[in-house]
């Protein structure tokens, strides 16, 4: 799979600076993971790079292309990565900026708890590269997975022109991702792939996500606005929509050239917002939140950033009764609640709430609650079945 760098979502909240020396984290599409380098950690990325020294689709640097020239002949010009290579000379002419690349960069830099320079970061579905070669470019040791042959060369004539060494490209499935494979990372960036996975694979990889990652998880992907299919997975329910990737005609080669689409499923699926966020839950990772800053205006809003943290559970002291809660489940359809002073009312409604006796108000309340045209309480909201 490969990421879509077309369009981007949102993040809100800020996270202390906790250290988490060997803590996994997990995102989205397009994965991109940093990793803290501890001693523990450089021994697994020792024997990482030791293990892909041997592999056909490992970096060689002879297997490179001289010149950008030779890149576009073969595979085409650069699709949406804009990377600069000096010299007033970029990878896409002319050039365009990338909010969400300025978004990825300071949410990792607040949130990963370690300098970008100690951290090990994984691209996964990378397309051109540009995230892993970003952070390669403040200091830290990057991976770069993607399916597309021409992708991945895009990428690895980047790093020749940018003579980095610390950063590794890997044409390989996303649906391939293993601790044992990869080893692990601070930072998964997960970027416009899981929309492009069918089921179950969008789950797996979740949770593949999930077990490489030993900090933060950024997942920037679509989600659906719809609850229209069902979906099972280990027991639990999810909803969203099927989406057409490919005709079920389409070669091979077809699928191959159709960089914006999945590598060979003829379907994905988009989940709902309450389903993802379930989702990260349910696999392990201890908080999500929602990106809004660095801002992406005026792209679309179904598109949006959220950051994972793959924490410990913290417990609660001074409740003893709050402690015993357990995580509830978004519902599949949220009844979602304002506080009656944001409720407009006519003038009619302002007489009568001023002047009725208040036994005469507790009498009406629970009519108008029934009919809806007051919010229900809290302990009257209605229940919905898990996502």
């Amino acid at each position: 799979m490969e990421a879509d760098g077309s369009r981007q979502g949102e993040v809100s909240s800020a996270l202390g600076s906790q250290q988490y020396p060997h803590v996994a984290l997990s995102v989205y599409n397009c994965l991109f993971v940093v990793r803290v380098r501890t001693s523990k950690t450089s021994e697994t990325n020792e024997s990482v790079r030791t293990k892909h020294d041997g592999d056909a689709m490992a970096f060689d640097q002879a297997l490179v292309p001289q010149s950008l020239e030779d890149v576009k002949a073969r595979y085409g010009s650069w699709t949406a990565m804009s990377i600069h290579l000096g010299g007033g000379r970029y990878t896409l002419t002319p050039p365009q900026a990338d909010r969400r690349l300025k978004r990825f960069v300071q949410m990792v830099a607040d949130l990963a708890g370690k300098p970008l320079d100690k951290l090990r970061v994984l691209d996964l579905a990378c397309l051109e590269g540009h995230y892993a070669i970003e952070f390669a470019l403040h200091g830290a040791q990057s991976v770069g997975i993607e399916g597309r042959e021409a992708n991945i060369e895009k990428a690895r004539c980047v790093q020749k022109e940018l003579s980095l060494t610390n950063v590794e490209f890997y044409q390989d499935d996303v649906r391939n991702l293993t601790r044992e494979k990869y080893g692990g990372f601070d930072v998964v960036i997960c970027a416009g792939i899981l929309y492009h996975l069918d089921t179950p694979d969008v789950f797996d990889v979740v949770k593949s996500i999930y077990s490489v990652c030993d900090r933060l998880a950024i997942f920037e992907t679509f989600v659906s606005l719809r609850d229209t299919h069902p979906f099972e997975y280990d027991g639990k329910k999810y909803w969203g929509l099927h989406y057409k990737e490919h005709d079920e005609s389409d070669s091979t080669e077809k699928k191959s050239k159709k960089y914006w689409s999945s590598i060979d499923n003829t379907r994905s699926v988009w989940l709902t917002h309450a389903s993802l966020c379930n989702l990260l839950n349910h696999v392990g990772f201890t908080s999500v939140y929602q990106c809004h800053n660095p801002s992406l205006v005026g792209l679309l809003q179904d598109r949006l950033t959220y950051v994972a943290i793959k924490g410990t559970k913290a417990q609660v002291r001074s409740s003893p009764i709050t402690e015993e809660l357990s995580d509830e489940d978004w519902p599949r359809q949220e009844h979602r609640q304002f506080s009656e002073a944001q409720r407009q009312r006519g003038p009619v409604w302002r007489f009568l709430k001023r002047f009725l006796p208040a036994g005469a108000k507790d009498l009406i309340k629970p009519l108008l609650r029934a009919l809806g045209v007051m919010a229900p309480t809290t302990r009257e909201r209605p229940k919905d079945g898990a996502i």
